[in-house]
């Protein structure tokens, strides 16, 4: 059956999800804040419906939203500004987007969404992508049941694996773990997601950052106790093998990283609740100095 599903944010990720929705027979309307990226999406020959106002979203049933973690509030925002009042689906990366989207939206069925879906656009604007991984959604508030299972449905119609769960927090906090593992390693290597995996090195760095994670997971009441994240760990990297984390690719532009809402997250409820996590400490402490160097070095390098 043909839904109508509407995607705010054009980058990688939601260009991905807009195209595969698309292709599966639904109406899909892709908000992209970006003119250029407007104009490129618009030469392609598949593209869902390109809206430039947030307004072009009303009529979707289901919003997949894809937007930085840092532009949460921005987004929540034009969805309040356009009176839209779907349900919404974060997939977002990072911690605090759901009670930021609570706050804003609380007349919209609310969704939570991890994903190991990879996905980067190359100096081209090409999208590549890597969908062997999986995606779960929970509600945020136990009544929406049905809407996480109504996108894992959707996600499943478009060749994506997909399920549903009741767990939010236990689901955004596994993808914590190993986005606070793989995406500063992955950025700060220079190396796609698999490059970790086959470096021994580089492999034992992100384990520790995975435990560390795990740790503060099971401490704070969010992951089961005796949760081992190594299984996890590696499944992704092996299922976004040849794919280049956000974060790596946001550094490498001289662009601003989700590093505070990713390790910072982690850092700062280690904090809270006693658990030390040096290895994400310190991991921390160099992506905040790569992240500066790159910053003011982009700007050099595009006036060359």
């Amino acid at each position: 059956m043909a839904e109508t599903i509407g995607v705010l944010g054009a980058g990688a990720l939601g260009t991905l999800l807009a195209t595969r929705l698309d292709r599966a027979g639904h109406t899909v309307f892709l908000y992209a804040r970006n003119p250029a990226r407007r104009e490129a999406l618009s030469q392609e020959a598949s593209a869902p419906r390109i809206e430039d106002r947030p307004e072009g979203l009303k009529p979707a049933t289901l919003i997949f939203l894809c937007v930085k973690s840092y532009d949460t509030a921005t987004a929540a925002r034009s969805i309040t500004g356009a009176g839209i009042t779907s349900a919404i689906c974060s997939l977002q990366n990072g911690w605090g987007n759901m009670e930021i989207l609570e706050a804003a939206l609380p007349r919209s069925p609310l969704i939570a969404g991890a994903t190991s879906l990879g996905a980067y656009l190359d100096e081209t604007g090409a999208l590549h992508a890597s969908t062997r991984g999986a995606t779960r959604f929970a509600p945020w508030r136990s009544t929406e049941f049905r809407w996480a299972e109504y996108a894992a449905t959707l996600f499943e119609g478009a060749d994506l694996k997909a399920d549903a769960s009741r767990d939010a927090n236990g689901t955004l906090w596994r993808k914590l773990v190993v986005n606070a593992a793989v995406n500063p390693i992955s950025a700060l290597s220079g190396r796609p997601n698999g490059a970790i995996l086959e470096s021994g090195p580089l492999l034992r760095i992100a384990e520790a950052a995975a435990r560390e994670a795990a740790r503060v997971g099971v401490r704070a009441g969010y992951l089961e106790g005796g949760f081992d994240p190594i299984p996890l760990l590696k499944a992704v990297l092996e299922d976004t093998h040849e794919n280049r984390s956000s974060m790596a690719e946001d550094l490498a532009h001289g662009r601003r990283t989700e590093a505070d809402a990713i390790i910072g997250a982690v850092v700062r409820a280690g904090r809270q609740i006693g658990e030390p996590v040096p290895v994400l400490e310190g991991i921390r402490a160099l992506i905040l100095a790569a992240e500066s160097n790159a910053a003011e070095v982009a700007p050099h390098l595009k006036h060359r």
